[in-house]
């Protein structure tokens, strides 16, 4: 549900914090009270369609032309899927002294 969602977001955004974070807070952002209302508006007036549109952008679109590089030992995670692309550099060595590869 969406304004469970936002609730569940503003008890970041409103949580109590010290006079002295939220004074260095403000120093170190620049961000003032009227910036937080703005926020809090902004937040508040989300639809369901800004997070649809949002996931799309970033998360579906975004996602089509990420790459994603796992260093380590391969231990099995390559076995469950064909779609990995295993290049081994031999560029350093793990604990007990096999190459480490890429795996994406």
């Amino acid at each position: 549900d969406l304004e469970e969602a936002k609730l569940s977001v503003f008890q970041g955004v409103d949580a109590p914090e010290s006079v002295s974070d939220e004074g260095m807070t403000r120093f170190l952002s620049g961000v003032n009270e009227d910036m937080e209302q703005r926020k809090r508006e902004q937040l508040l007036d989300v639809k369901k369609e800004d997070v649809v549109d949002t996931a799309q952008k970033y998360l579906v679109d975004g996602m089509a032309k990420a790459r994603i590089a796992v260093l380590g030992s391969e231990k099995g995670l390559t076995q469950s899927s064909g779609d990995w692309d295993v290049r081994r550099l031999q560029m350093a060595q793990g604990d007990e002294g096999e190459p480490v590869d890429v795996v994406s």
